[in-house]
């Protein structure tokens, strides 16, 4: 019963917040022969900037501000979907088709794929 309700939570949510993107796999600084290119409609939450301070020499502390944002891919819509670290992520419905870079991977839950996605254009 619970499943079937997290199911029917995570539709509802993708009817509305889904937007199609291009999986481009990467090798490497190369596309990756072994996996294809897919074009899918996920959630892509972008503009999340925080501050993270840093060590800056001599005890000193300086802050970076982080770009990117997250993308959650319905795993059961998408079950044979591998994405990896370093894949690239375009925004097809977004002016000028934004590329990110998928910098981490969180595939513990049934339900999502999880990426982080850092800025590259």
């Amino acid at each position: 019963m619970l499943r079937e309700l997290q199911e029917d939570l995570l539709a509802e949510v993708d009817d509305v917040w889904s937007e199609e993107i291009r999986l481009l796999p990467m090798a490497g600084q190369s596309a990756d022969p072994d996996r294809p290119r897919d074009v899918l409609f996920a959630v892509l939450r972008t503009g999340e900037r925080e501050t993270s301070a840093m060590r800056a020499g001599r005890g000193g502390r300086s802050s970076l501000a982080s770009g990117g944002g997250h993308l959650r891919i319905d795993r059961t819509a998408h079950p044979e979907l591998v994405v990896r670290k370093h894949d690239r992520i375009v925004a097809l419905d977004r002016i000028g088709e934004p590329v990110f870079e998928v910098l981490s991977v969180d595939d513990r839950t049934h339900l999502r794929l999880i990426c982080e996605l850092g800025d590259l254009s």
